[in-house]
């Protein structure tokens, strides 16, 4: 559970270090509370979704050199 809950809260933070950024380089605007909310759910999953997929790898790789 704690790893998990480290995950979310490491996941969060970059999703809105990376929201911030695409916001100052005009890329999103975040006056829209819908683009808002849709751009941080979608950079939110793919951060997740790389942070999982880096788990299991290196899982993998734990597995493969014992």
């Amino acid at each position: 559970m704690k790893k998990w809950f480290l995950q979310v809260f490491l996941t969060a933070l970059i999703t809105m270090w990376i929201q911030a950024g695409l916001d100052q380089a005009n890329i999103i605007h975040i006056t829209n509370v819908w683009i808002d909310a849709s751009s941080w759910i979608l950079i939110f999953f793919v951060i997740y979704a790389l942070f999982e997929w880096t788990a299991h790898i290196s899982v993998k790789r734990k597995t493969v050199h014992r």
